[in-house]
């Protein structure tokens, strides 16, 4: 049977399925608090844009109408030849757990003023993925993550822009910062804030940044903000929400294609070569003071096509004997001294088949999941509204996957009979 007629006719199944919790409510709700909360860097969910199509359409403008024009983007280096960033870029990535492609290269896209410093906005590749990054970062003594995004998802995002990351209200005095990348036919890009014009864009390189001081605003104002691009180009002009994932209007699961439920349910599940301490993926020894006792870890490779890394460790603190021993995960991104957000969760967590976490971006139009499976899961399925289905890759039971925000979407994890483990909305 063909994933389309499998997928047919799982959508004949009766509705009835309840949301995906987040890590920490399951094992909350299993009686017992995660020993490491999830620290998810909102600057992490960011994501870029991407081409379903082969990257020479890049060069064509083949893009089904979005973002239909990246020049800049053609060829090994986006933008404009950045020496010093170049150097910089080869050292930290020397210098970090995870690496990039030896010899990628580094184009400045843009550059703008904040906070009374000149930051560069650079532009690189991955694979399969487009990146940016913020030098020097946004928040002083910090370093800046590269945000990245598989191109794949650049024709779903359906406008001429995307939002990458970005911070909004934040600081002493509070400034909002937006950063992406835009379409060759762009050529202004105005802001606007509840319906008030916030600032107006710097445009080069199909690149974008805003970097503006917070408007004044009376202390009865509600907090929620509703961030709107007006991308204006030879053609006309065109509104594009910034999705924010307090106020994204989302599909009912029944209402979007796919499954509806799960059809085989799990009574138990685990990380068995975990468990029996086989040679996956690369040595890692676990530094972190969670849990208690480390039996055994690995750092992993969630998705070929991303240099992003997934460690994964086994433990046990005194009382696991009662309540179980742990399962710990930390994200490691390349340029990056050590991993920005790690958490661990009791090894029942992942009975239902698998646990899931991801960030929460304020304003961009990505949000990147990360995850373990039991044993049992053999692929996952992300379902969109608009009928698109992206598979995600599932490798020694760990998985890393991107969504776009602007649009509904729910998870389908699949045993290799082709049963329904799971079904939940992606919110």
């Amino acid at each position: 049977m063909t994933d389309t007629a499998l997928q047919t006719a799982l959508a004949r199944l009766a509705p009835g399925v309840d949301g995906a919790p987040a890590w920490d409510d399951v094992v909350r709700r299993a009686g017992r608090n995660p020993r490491v909360g999830w620290k998810l860097a909102a600057v992490v969910a960011a994501a870029l844009l991407g081409s379903g199509i082969v990257a020479g359409a890049l060069a064509e403008g083949v893009l089904n109408g979005s973002l239909d024009r990246l020049s800049s983007w053609v060829g090994g280096q986006p933008g404009e030849p950045a020496p010093e960033q170049q150097a910089a870029f080869d050292e930290e990535n020397a210098a970090s757990f995870a690496h990039f492609p030896s010899g990628t290269r580094v184009g400045r896209l843009l550059s703008f003023e904040f906070a009374g410093r000149s930051h560069d906005l650079l532009g690189f590749r991955d694979h399969a993925n487009l990146c940016v990054r913020v030098v020097p970062p946004l928040v002083p003594a910090t370093t800046a993550a590269p945000e990245c995004a598989p191109q794949s998802l650049l024709a779903r995002v359906g406008e001429p822009v995307a939002i990458v990351g970005g911070r909004v209200r934040q600081g002493v005095p509070a400034a909002t910062v937006l950063y992406g990348l835009a379409a060759d036919s762009v050529e202004r890009i105005d802001v606007l804030e509840q319906g008030a014009l916030l600032g107006t864009a710097t445009v080069a390189n199909n690149a974008f940044v805003l970097a503006t001081p917070d408007r004044p605003r009376g202390e009865d104002e509600p907090p929620d903000t509703n961030i709107v691009l007006r991308v204006h180009s030879p053609n006309g002009s065109v509104e594009v929400p910034a999705p924010a994932f307090w106020s994204r209007h989302h599909l009912e699961l029944e209402e979007l294609p796919g499954p509806v439920r799960a059809d085989r349910t799990l009574q138990s599940g685990s990380v068995g070569w975990l468990e029996h301490r086989e040679p996956r993926g690369q040595p890692f020894t676990w530094p972190y003071d969670a849990p208690d006792r480390v039996l055994y870890s690995r750092v992993l490779t969630p998705d070929p096509t991303s240099s992003f890394r997934l460690a994964l460790a086994y433990g046990e603190d005194p009382d696991w004997k009662e309540h179980g021993r742990w399962y710990c995960v930390a994200w490691f991104w390349p340029l990056l001294p050590d991993s920005p957000s790690r958490g661990c969760g009791r090894v029942d967590i992942v009975n239902t088949g698998l646990m899931l976490e991801g960030t929460s971006p304020v304003v961009g139009t990505f949000t990147h999941y990360v995850g373990v499976a039991a044993d049992e899961v053999a692929r996952i399925v992300i379902f969109y509204e608009d009928g698109y289905v992206q598979p995600v890759s599932v490798n020694d039971n760990v998985f890393s996957f991107y969504v776009a925000t602007n649009k509904s979407s729910k998870l389908a994890a699949y045993d290799d009979e082709g049963h329904v483990l799971r079904v939940f909305s992606l919110r």
